[in-house]
Order: structure tokens, then sequence, then C-alpha cells
């Protein structure tokens, strides 16, 4: 069975968490595994990602799309892309993101078009819970697009998920992040 509760309300889990904030927490965890990063820390304020540099982590995040001052990189999977991270730990702060993954607790999975193969053939034949998370104030496209099409590959493997694609590369956080110029992370975040 599959579930999908939108971020914001987030109450109860059914089955395995899976938390998609595509545009763009999740696609940069994702990536920094891509790059060989050994263990990424979600936290919910700087005052603890500060904190967590002492023990050297490197620190990446956002707040409003905006990079946090004083924090070594932004939220750029397309720039920590360009990194090498081999043996290295990170902490990560978001506006929405991360708070969503620290809810979903230990067990939660990471959802982005990046892993969306390999996450949905884990998944099959399982109980999913699929957590878009959303903006403050409103649906992100992107999000529910994430979680329709890994809906969509769990019950068929071969299943076509380019309509999806379209539809969050014309969605609204497309175009929030487009106002901010970060054109390259939408085309990097929509790789499946």
């Amino acid at each position: 069975m599959i579930r999908i509760t939108d971020g914001r309300y987030f109450k109860r889990i059914y089955g395995i968490p899976v938390v998609v904030d595509v545009f763009r927490a999740t696609s940069n965890i994702v990536t920094m595994f891509m790059k060989g990063i050994e263990e990424v820390v979600p936290v919910r304020d700087v005052t603890e990602a500060f904190a967590l540099r002492e023990k050297g982590y490197l620190l990446f995040g956002e707040i409003d799309t905006k990079p946090i001052e004083g924090f070594d990189y932004g939220n750029s999977p397309s720039e920590t892309f360009d990194l090498d991270l081999s043996g290295k730990k990170a902490v990560i702060k978001t506006t929405n993101g991360t708070d969503l993954i620290l809810k979903a607790g230990d067990g939660a999975l990471i959802g982005a078009f990046l892993n969306v193969t390999s996450l949905s053939r884990y998944l099959r034949n399982k109980e999913v819970h699929i957590f878009p998370a959303n903006l403050k104030n409103g649906i992100a496209t992107e999000d529910n697009e994430f979680a329709y099409a890994l809906s969509k590959k769990i019950f068929e493997p071969g299943a076509d998920i380019s309509v999806n694609i379209d539809r969050a590369r014309n969605g609204n956080g497309s175009s929030r992040l487009r106002s901010f110029g970060l054109e390259r992370d939408i085309d990097f975040c929509l790789k499946a």
C-alpha cells in the first residue's frame, strides 16, 4: 500500500516514510551521497549546525532559497555535484525539507527524481508513506509529481514518468527557482 500525505500536515507514519523536497533538500542530500559523503545530518537550526562544524562537519543550507551566512555551501545540488565529498561529513539546514526529515525520524528515506529508480526498486512490495514537503503556504508541484512518479515506478518498474517531470519543470517551484536564477538546479533536480 502507498499513502501520500502533505508534509505540512504530518502526524503519523504508516509504513516506510519517504520525505520529498525535490527543490532542493532531498536532491542535494542524494547528490552528496553520489559524491562520496559519509554522513549527512539534518538540523533544525543554524546554532546546531555551527556546533557540528566544530566537529569537522561541512555546512550546507538555505533559508527561503538564500544561502545561510557563515555556511560552507548553499543548497544547490548542481553545485554540490562539482565537489569531492569523499570521506567527509555534512550538516544540512533548509526551509522545509530538513524539518520534515527530522519529524519522520531515523527510518526516513530520502526521495528525489535522482534516486527514483533505486528507491522504487527498494520499496516494491512494501508499505510506503510518501511525504511531499511542499511550501509553507501551499503545494509544491515538483514534490507531488515526484510522489506520483515514485508510486508509478513502485507498481510498474518501467513506467514512463516523463509527464511528471514535465509538470514539475513547469510548476510553481520551477518558477520560484527561476526567479532566483537557479535554472541549473531545476535541470539537475529533474534528472531521473
